[in-house]
C-alpha cells in the first residue's frame, strides 16, 4: 500500500509552497503557488457574473485522496481544490460513457430526452434540438466569453464541438487529438516532455482563455474537456515512477460477477483484451478475472495516468490564482462517468453498477463560505449542473428553456448554504443499453456504440437511493424508442446501508431481487423508475 507524506514549507523570500509526495520506493518534490483561495465573509459578497472554469476529465473515478479518502492515488493539485470546495460524496453520471453523457449534461437533459444513447446520435440532429440552447451557449447568451477545448462536448456529436454555437470566437476551440501507446499497449509511460502530451496543451489553452478574458475584461466561462484518464494510459514517466513498484497494489476483493446477476448486466465491450509490456491478456468474463498480477499492472497505469492529468490541473488552477481570478471564479471538476478497476469482475466503464455511474464531483463557490472545505452526502446528478452553475452565477433561471427544451436537472445551489441538508433530491437515475449478438451469451458482444437507436436490443434503468441499487433490464422498441415495460429482462437489487463512498468493494455483490424478504423495497423502487422514465 503507498504512502503519503506532505511537508509543507512556506517561505516569505520565495512565496512557494514546497509539496512532498512520499510513496512506498519514491518521492516527488513540486513547487506549489503559495496562498490560495479566501472564502467570502458572507453571501452577500458574491460578485456580479463570476467566471466559470468548467473541467472535465475522461474515466476519472472518485479515487481521489483527500475529497473520497482514498489512499493509493497521488492527486495533490485536486486534493488542494477538495480543501477549498463542497466535494458531492453521492454523484451519478446519466449514462456511463463519453458521448450520452457528454449530450445530456451538455444539454441540462437526460439521454431518454436527447435520444442519444451511443456514438451515432447528438442533440442537434433534426428533430431533437437543433435550437436548444447548450450550458456554454447560455453563458454565451449572458454576456460572458465562451471558449473551450478538449472533450467537453464529446467530438463530433454534435459536429465541430458545436462550434460557433456553444461558443465565442476569440479564440478556435482547440479539438481532442487522439495519442496511442507504441506497440498497441495499454498503457505507456514514456521519456518523453509534457509538450509531447494533449492535456500539456489543453492546460496550456486554458491558461490562455483565461489571459485573455482578463484582458478583455469580461467574464468568461471556459471549457477544459482533460483526455487522461481515458485509454490508453499514455503519460510521462515520471508519473509512472513515482508510484511503488506495481506488487504492492491491492486488487479488487470481489473479482467475479454478483451472485445472481442477470447475465445482461455484465459486459465485456472494452478490455476484450489488454496488452503489457508485449503479451496479450484475454479470455475474462463473469466469472474468470484478469491474473493478479496483470490487474495491478492495470490499476498502476490506471493511477499514473490520473497523477499525470491531476498535474495539468493543477497548472491551470494556479494560474488561476496568479491572474487574481480565483476569489470570483466558480471551479467545478468532475467526471463524465466512473471506471471499474476489477470490482465485480468489470473493467472500463458501461454498465450500471456504481463504480459505472457514480462520478467525483467538487464545487468551489469562494463567495459561499459555509461550502468551502465541506463534504454533503445529498444526491447530485450531472444533469443538475446546468441549473446549478446558473444559479451560482446569479443568471436567469434557465429551467424553461425554448424550442421544447425544458431542463430535467435540478439546482444545487442550495447545499452552498447548507451542505447537510438532503432535501433537493433523494435519489439518482442512470440507464444504459445493450445490443447481445448472441442472446444466450448475453454479456458478450454487447456494445450499442455503433448500433442505430433503433436496433438497441435492451435498456437497462437504475435508480440509487438511500440505501439500495434498483436496475431494470427491458426491452426496447425500436419504433417508439422507449422500453417494453411489461417485457422485462432481468431484475437487480443490491443493499447500499451503511454505504460511505470510501469502499469500493463492500457493495453490490449479491443480487436480492428474488428475495422475498424485499418484496416491498422492489416494489418501491420499479415506482421510482417507472415515475422517473415511463413517457407516454
Amino acid at each position: 500500500m503507498p504512502r503519503t507524506r506532505w511537508t509543507l514549507l512556506s517561505t516569505a523570500t520565495t512565496g512557494l509552497l514546497l509539496v512532498t509526495l512520499e510513496c512506498c520506493h519514491c518521492a516527488l518534490i513540486a513547487p506549489r503557488a503559495a496562498g490560495g483561495v479566501k472564502s467570502a465573509t458572507s453571501s452577500a459578497d458574491a460578485p456580479e457574473k463570476p467566471n466559470v472554469l468548467f473541467i472535465v476529465i475522461d474515466d476519472l473515478r472518485p479515487q481521489l485522496s483527500y475529497a473520497y479518502n482514498q489512499t493509493e492515488t497521488i492527486t495533490p493539485s485536486m486534493d488542494k481544490l477538495a480543501k477549498e470546495s463542497l466535494v458531492f460524496n453521492r454523484a451519478y453520471c446519466q449514462l456511463a460513457v463519453c458521448a450520452p453523457s457528454r449530450n445530456s449534461f451538455m444539454t441540462g437533459m437526460r439521454p431518454d430526452s436527447v435520444k442519444a444513447w451511443n456514438f451515432i446520435d447528438h442533440f442537434r440532429e433534426p428533430g431533437i434540438g437543433p435550437n436548444w440552447i447548450s450550458l456554454p451557449e447560455y453563458f454565451k447568451k449572458n454576456g460572458y466569453v465562451t471558449l473551450g477545448g478538449g472533450k467537453t462536448f464529446h467530438p463530433n456529436l454534435p459536429p465541430n464541438y458545436d462550434e460557433p454555437l456553444s461558443w465565442t470566437q476569440e479564440m478556435e476551440y482547440l479539438p481532442l487529438k487522439s495519442e496511442g501507446c507504441p506497440g498497441g499497449e495499454t498503457y505507456c509511460p514514456l521519456a518523453s516532455p509534457d509538450e509531447d502530451f494533449f492535456d500539456n496543451h489543453l492546460a496550456n489553452n486554458t491558461i490562455e482563455i483565461m489571459k485573455l478574458a482578463k484582458k478583455a475584461g469580461k467574464p468568461f466561462f471556459a471549457g477544459a474537456g482533460f483526455r487522461r484518464p481515458h485509454l490508453p494510459w499514455r503519460f510521462p514517466e515520471r508519473f509512472f515512477s513515482m508510484y511503488p513498484d506495481s506488487k504492492a497494489f491491492s486488487t479488487a476483493k470481489h473479482q467475479t460477477a454478483p451472485t445472481g446477476m442477470p447475465l445482461i448486466a455484465f459486459t465485456r465491450t472494452a478490455f476484450t483484451s489488454v496488452k503489457i509490456d508485449g503479451k496479450k491478456y484475454s479470455g475474462w468474463g463473469p466469472e474468470t478475472p484478469f491474473p493478479e498480477d496483470v490487474q495491478q499492472k492495470l490499476r498502476h497505469g490506471y493511477y499514473s495516468a490520473v497523477s499525470w492529468v491531476d498535474s495539468q490541473v493543477g497548472r491551470v488552477l494556479d494560474t488561476l490564482e496568479e491572474l487574481d481570478m480565483a476569489n470570483n471564479t466558480v471551479v467545478v471538476l468532475f467526471a463524465d462517468h466512473g471506471w471499474q478497476l476489477g470490482e465485480h469482475g468489470e473493467w472500463c466503464k458501461h454498465t450500471n453498477f456504481e463504480l459505472s455511474a457514480r462520478v467525483p464531483l467538487i464545487f468551489r463557490v469562494p463567495w459561499k463560505p459555509s461550502s468551502m472545505g465541506t463534504k454533503t452526502n445529498g444526491f447530485a446528478e450531472l444533469v443538475d449542473l446546468y441549473p446549478t452553475l446558473a444559479e451560482l452565477a446569479g443568471l436567469p433561471d434557465p429551467t424553461n428553456l425554448t424550442h421544447g427544451q425544458y431542463l430535467e436537472g435540478s439546482s444545487l445551489a442550495s447545499y452552498f448554504e447548507e451542505p447537510d441538508q438532503k432535501s433537493v433530491k433523494d435519489s439518482a437515475y442512470s440507464q444504459y443499453p445493450r445490443c447481445p449478438k448472441n442472446i444466450s451469451e448475453p454479456w458478450k458482444q454487447n456494445s450499442c456504440h455503433e448500433v442505430k437507436r433503433q436496433n438497441i436490443y435492451a435498456m437497462g434503468l437504475t435508480v440509487r437511493t438511500e440505501s439500495w441499487r434498483y436496475t431494470e433490464w427491458l426491452k426496447w422498441n425500436g419504433d417508439t424508442l422507449k422500453v417494453e415495460w411489461d417485457q422485462l429482462l432481468g431484475q437487480e437489487l443490491y443493499s447500499h446501508s451503511n454505504d460511505t463512498g470510501t469502499d469500493f468493494d463492500m457493495h453490490e455483490n449479491a443480487n436480492e431481487a428474488n428475495n422475498t424478504e424485499y418484496k416491498d423495497v422492489v416494489t418501491t423502487h420499479h415506482g421510482l423508475l417507472y415515475q422517473k422514465f415511463f413517457r407516454p
